[in-house]
């Protein structure tokens, strides 16, 4: 039997009653799509005349996983399950390495927290405040005990002390940063709470980038601290900092 379907207002067909019920199945044909063949009187809804078609089969979505990694989403097809860890294949062979290096499953990164970090920063922040105070103290002592200033110490002379002390406390800072985040993988304040300062992939942070994170870490603050309170609300925990950087702050145990 010849069929005739209607679509948005067009007469199709015909087709045969096999075809029909394929359109159906396929969702094309609903069960109020009017129908005709050669004998019936009037168009008639596909559901009265050959009974409600079944609900189309729907493809199921691959839904995306993520990189215990890096934290990048991908399709499940280009992850693999390491463990305890799903990673995809650019970190694959960094976390195999620490594998072998630890002997056991490292299982996924455990990033550190807004406040886990706002304590380590207060810990690092004491030590340099510690190290200027130690810079700019004797500095400061031997200009007042020179003679011709004791009695008329002149305004350039304040302020040229000043800015070399300042300038001195720049360059322990950023030393201070860049050192231990390249070599040791985190300041003090970071390794004393146990956190690690790694790139996305999980390689340690050479100098070059830490520079840059450095420099990162004043824009997150001169920017009334917005810089460091997106790590509260970010699902890795970044800062501004690491976001440009891309570094990611993790529990290393």
């Amino acid at each position: 039997m010849k069929w005739f379907y209607a679509d948005a207002g067009r007469q199709l067909g015909p087709v045969e009653d096999e075809a029909l019920d394929e359109l159906s199945r396929t969702g094309v044909v609903r069960g109020d799509t009017l129908v005709w063949h050669e004998g019936m009187t009037t168009w008639l809804p596909y559901a009265s005349v050959r009974g409600i078609p079944p609900i189309p089969a729907v493809m199921p979505t691959a839904v995306p996983g993520f990189c215990s990694e890096c934290g990048r989403p991908f399709p499940p097809d280009q992850l693999v399950t390491v463990g305890n860890a799903t990673v995809c294949a650019t970190c694959k062979p960094v976390y195999l390495q620490r594998l072998r290096e630890g002997g056991v499953a490292v299982g996924p990164r455990r990033y550190a927290g807004f406040w886990i970090r706002f304590v380590a920063r207060l810990i690092d922040s004491a030590i340099l405040g510690i190290i200027g105070l130690l810079i700019g103290l004797p500095i400061a002592m031997t200009a007042s005990l020179t003679p011709s200033r004791i009695e008329n110490p002149s305004l350039g002379l304040m302020t040229g002390l000043g800015g070399v002390i300042s300038l001195l406390q720049f360059a322990v800072q950023i030393g201070y940063e860049v050192f231990f985040v390249s070599t040791r993988g985190g300041t003090p304040g970071k390794l004393v709470l146990g956190l690690k300062i790694i790139q996305a992939d999980g390689s340690p942070v050479p100098a070059g980038l830490a520079v840059g994170r450095f420099f990162g870490l004043i824009l997150s603050g001169i920017i009334l601290m917005i810089g460091y309170i997106m790590a509260a609300f970010d699902g890795q925990k970044r800062a501004l900092h690491d976001r440009l950087c891309e570094t990611r702050v993790i529990h290393s145990r």
